[in-house]
């Protein structure tokens, strides 16, 4: 707090002082009175004794004979003294000023948050929002991470700022954003809100109605959203009185259900967690656990009860963390900690708190259970010294490349082990909520240290810590961490550690199909991968028939599940991971090594199930047909030989010839097979593959017919060579390393034919098409949302997409968004539905069971289809028995919310934040390291902004998402005239491997555009105080 000067006392305290015996008699005349001339200083004394604060002279009658316009003013009083108000009102005429925002502390988001010492108005949340889209991921899957929010449903809303949650109704989405009406009377509108807690169909969008009158959405830019916010300028409460009643009442009734049972779900450990295992529920299954069957209506919990678990699971710091990246339609996924975890969190809190209140001297004295924190410190220290004496440190989330190998000469006991423990949970598996007490308990264990004193004491500076002490590597991706496989552990050499089913090849039966297959002699299937590629799971050929104008094209796929049972342990080892994880580094293969690549990797005389289509010059299919075989003649190409043998040129105008390395030269890995050249082909075999372009491209103008995404978005990939590292892993859980990885970053263009992918397709419209006809549950893929905007999506696509692909310009994060919601979500249900994105009337993936499950499980209904039809003589067209299945609708509708929740892991992991982590490893290494160039600044095109927050956008380095925080525009442009497509030039200012985050900071506009576009750039910084974090 701000002490008082001597002279700022209240006036009624000196007048009480001043009456009081044996109190202080007389008070010091300020500095300026003391210097004052005697004549004045008297008068002064008397005047100003009791002031509490120091006016001018001019508040005192001038000196005789003065004509100062002062004097004249006061004498203009009558001779009375200026009141409070009159001063003010005339201090602010002589002083005018913009208005400025007030300072807060508010915290950026993802960074840890203080809500303990502040007042919990629910007013004050800051509403996060998601990040960007990553480049690349499938178009089929854009919206499949995310809940389908429609008007009128109710959603909690995620913020970390405030202790108190925050409902909201969704009013709808308009002009590209989704609006919503708070229980704090307020409105707020955003890109991909996040929540955990959903009530679909709350209110009926008629009562909505009221509300949106008052507020012009259609017409309305982020700009006029974004002032009219910081205006207030919100509905009236009587018109949405209704909705705030009905929020309010919901409140209430989940408020009443958690008192009634607050004694179960304030112990809800007591009930759920295990020892030593991690378990992973939703929350249905947790109210299961923990409330009575009596409070179900008709066979379900109301709302209110499953929203009074869900608050009470949140309350708890420890046990339970809903699992944000892992969620599905119905709910996320909460894990539960073993008990042994939460012990080692309590102890080490003990540890701590109980170091820090004992006397100095106390310290180093040694208890006698040996737990001594002082011993950890000096360890921990010894550790770091040797570390950086290899390897530089860095505030970035990585440390530097190193020198020399080393060994740390560190005798670690065990209570150093469960410190470090703590520090992985804190750092790594960010296992506490940002506002967690536990917060500081990280933060203390680093102050401790003295290693870290000119970094912020984050998570991040823990991550660095980790890798300072030998627990992980120094090149270690947290995404590992934080974006999990339930009931998987993480390996710390890299990839995952699951438990193999003893010897895996124990566990094959004999080919199921042996005597179904047919022996495809005559053909030559094409496989064409790339050189890298070791699992060749599909190769495609073409027969001619009698009619020239007919062809039958013919997907061979690999065919694991001939000789793995659904229920075997190699199964149930599979679908613990059930794609496999391409993260560079840590690359983990569906199925156990020895199994896929061995046994069933595509290779002439390996068995093979036969999608096949029969189909005219222009791309109709006329039939269908699955067929068990042996493949004879196959030839492995890559993509671009085949295109170099076809003559065909496609070019990728989103894509860019930019590539940097760091490391060192970068080696591709050699071909495991041989791989034939466009000029070793026969004659027939190059008429082969001019046929299946041919047919292709005619079948997949039928679907762009339908509507199917015309294009793939090219996007900037890592590979990564680890070939000059050495790793020794430690009994204890610690990591020797000598050398770093070698990081390529370029874009992954499709420079190659077209043929593998229209081929593909055709074989999941074939699958889906096979089942459905025989009544045969499988996970069919659908976008049902998307039938309804089919007029829009089309619309879209022409007028907005196409041109901008066409130019070479890549769609920016709000093109995708703006897409995304008009196709929704992407389905995985036994129910076939039509495919927007792909034009098929019914889809699914059934080309790669050996690294994607769903194709794994539909093969086995296949397969199970096909024995059933020789046993019966005749074709099971119509079928409506189940029991010949290994998966029945309602086993495949229990297991596929799961499975959608692990595949979108994996792909998160190989093409999401996994490999952003390895580009920004690089970036760092380029930028602090000097292992590869980069330019002094970089054009910042801004995407979106968040008032008040953030300006978000992409550098010109391989498109990289970046940050331009409000106090980093360093004067050149007022955040409230930033505006979406605006042009920065930008210099780095934070880049975080930990976080995932890139920080710019402005140097200069260089392109304005919307309404302020005419308006000159400013030659000269304009003046702005660092604004308030942003509220509802």
């Amino acid at each position: 707090m701000l002490r008082a000067s001597r002279a700022y006392v209240c006036w009624r305290c000196a007048a009480r002082t001043a009456g009081s015996p044996g109190r202080l008699q007389r008070l010091e005349p300020s500095a300026g009175l003391r210097n004052a001339p005697p004549s004045n200083r008297a008068q002064g004394e008397s005047h100003r004794a009791f002031a509490t604060v120091h006016h001018a002279s001019g508040d005192v009658p001038a000196a005789e004979g003065a004509t100062s316009s002062k004097a004249a003013a006061y004498l203009a009083t009558g001779g009375k003294p200026l009141g409070i108000r009159q001063k003010l009102k005339k201090w602010a005429d002589e002083n005018p000023s913009e208005s400025t925002a007030m300072l807060t502390d508010h915290a950026y988001d993802g960074e840890v948050s203080n809500n303990f010492t502040r007042p919990q108005n629910i007013s004050m949340a800051q509403m996060d929002v998601s990040s960007p889209l990553f480049e690349g991921d499938e178009l089929s899957d854009l919206r499949s991470d995310e809940i389908q929010l429609q008007a009128g449903d109710l959603i909690e809303m995620s913020s970390d700022a405030s202790r108190r949650p925050v409902l909201a109704v969704c009013l709808g989405r308009f002009n590209g954003y989704e609006h919503f009406y708070t229980n704090s009377g307020k409105w707020f509108s955003g890109l991909g809100v996040k929540s955990l807690f959903v009530i679909h169909n709350f209110v009926e969008p008629a009562e909505l109605e009221p509300i949106i009158a008052e507020i012009p959405m259609n017409e309305l830019s982020l700009e006029t959203i974004n002032a009219l916010r910081d205006l207030g300028h919100d509905p009236s409460r009587s018109a949405g009185a209704p909705l705030l009643k009905k929020m309010i009442d919901f409140t209430q009734e989940a408020e009443a259900v958690y008192q009634t049972y607050a004694g179960t779900l304030d112990a809800s450990s007591m009930f759920i967690g295990d020892p030593d295992k991690h378990r992973y529920l939703t929350l249905y299954e947790i109210a299961d656990l923990l409330l009575p069957f009596s409070i179900k209506k008709n066979g379900r919990f109301i709302p209110a009860a499953l929203y009074a678990v869900h608050r009470s699971l949140l309350l708890d710091e420890v046990f339970f963390r809903p699992l944000k990246r892992t969620g599905h339609r119905r709910s996320y996924l909460f894990e539960v900690s073993p008990l042994s975890e939460v012990r080692t969190v309590q102890r080490v809190e003990y540890l701590i708190r109980d170091y820090l209140e004992m006397p100095g001297w106390k310290r180093n004295i040694q208890p006698v259970d040996g737990t001594n924190v002082t011993d950890f410190i000096a360890h921990a220290r010894s550790a770091i010294d040797q570390t950086r004496s290899v390897r530089k440190l860095s505030s970035h989330g990585i440390i530097g490349p190193s020198t020399s190998s080393t060994k740390l000469a560190v005798e670690w006991t065990s209570t150093d082990i469960e410190m470090l423990k703590f520090m992985e949970l804190w750092a790594a598996y960010q296992r506490f909520p940002n506002y967690s007490r536990l917060q500081c308990i990280g933060s203390t264990i680093l102050r401790l240290l003295k290693r870290y004193n000119d970094m912020r004491l984050d998570m991040s500076a823990g991550w660095t810590f980790l890798q300072e002490v030998g627990w992980i590597t120094p090149w270690e991706i947290q995404s590992r961490y934080g974006i999990r496989f339930p009931d998987v552990e993480i390996k710390k050499g890299g990839g995952f550690a699951r438990k193999l089913p003893g010897l895996t090849s124990g566990h094959l039966k004999p080919d199921i199909l042996a005597d179904q297959r047919k022996q495809w002699r005559g053909l030559t299937a094409f496989c064409i991968d790339a050189t890298s590629t070791v699992d060749v799971d599909d190769g495609i050929s073409v027969e001619r028939t009698s009619n020239p104008e007919e062809n039958w094209i013919h997907i061979h796929v690999a065919d694991p599940a001939s000789s793995i049972l659904p229920d075997s342990p190699i199964a149930k080892f599979a679908e613990l991971i059930p794609e496999t994880v391409y993260l560079q580094g840590h690359f983990s293969r569906m199925l156990p090594a020895d199994v896929g690549v061995a046994n069933f990797s595509l290779a002439p005389g390996k068995p093979a199930m036969t999608f096949s289509a029969l189909v005219n010059r222009s791309g109709t299919v006329l039939e269908h047909k699955i067929t068990p075989g042996i493949l004879q003649d196959v030839v492995y190409m890559t993509p671009e030989a085949v295109n170099e043998a076809l003559g065909e040129t496609r070019e990728d105008p989103t894509a860019s010839d930019e590539e940097m390395v760091v490391g060192g030269e970068y080696t591709p890995w050699p071909a495991t097979r041989k791989m034939t050249e466009p000029q070793e082909l026969t004659v027939e075999q190059r008429a082969d593959l001019a046929l299946l372009s041919e047919l292709g491209k005619a079948v997949q103008q039928k679907r762009l017919d339908k509507g199917a995404t015309p294009f793939f978005q090219a996007r900037a990939t890592p590979t990564v060579s680890l070939d000059g590292v050495t790793q020794k892993d430690d009994p204890m859980g610690f990591v020797t390393v000598a050398g770093d990885p070698v990081i390529r970053i370029n874009y992954a263009a499709r420079t190659g034919t077209d043929v593998v992918e229209n081929t593909m397709k055709l074989a999941g419209e074939i699958a889906a098409k096979w089942c459905h006809e025989r009544g045969i549950p499988i996970p069919y893929r659908s976008q049902p949302h998307a039938s309804q905007n089919d007029v829009l999506i089309k619309q879209y696509m022409q007028d907005v997409l196409v041109p901008l692909y066409e130019s070479g310009t890549s769609p920016d994060d709000s093109h995708w968004r703006h897409y995304r919601a008009l196709l929704g979500g992407d389905e995985l249900s036994t129910v076939p539905g039509p495919h927007f994105l792909i034009g098929a009337d019914m889809y699914t993936k059934a080309t790669s069971p050996l690294r994607r499950f769903g194709d794994l499980i539909v093969h086995w209904q296949i397969q199970a289809a096909l024995l059933e039809e020789k046993r019966r003589g005749e074709s099971l067209l119509g079928n409506k028995g189940e029991s010949f299945l290994p998966f029945t609708r309602n086993r495949l509708d229990r297991m596929l919310p799961m499975l959608l929740v692990r595949e979108k892991q994996a792909r998160l992991l190989s093409n999401g934040n996994g490999a952003d982590q390895w580009m920004l490893q690089a970036l760092v290494r380029a930028w602090k390291f000097n292992e590869a160039q980069l330019p002094e600044t970089f054009r910042f095109t801004v995407n979106h902004v968040v008032p008040k927050r953030n300006i978000m956008g992409n550098i010109n380095w391989f498109n990289r998402s970046a940050l331009l925080r409000p106090s980093a525009l360093n004067d050149v442009v007022r955040m409230a005239d930033v505006r979406v497509k605006d042009v920065f030039e930008v210099r780095l200012s934070d880049v975080n491997v930990h976080s995932n985050t890139v920080l710019v900071e402005a140097v200069r506009l260089l392109e304005r555009t919307g309404p302020t576009a005419d308006v000159p750039v400013p030659e000269s910084p304009l003046v702005e105080d660092t604004p308030t974090a942003a509220t509802v």
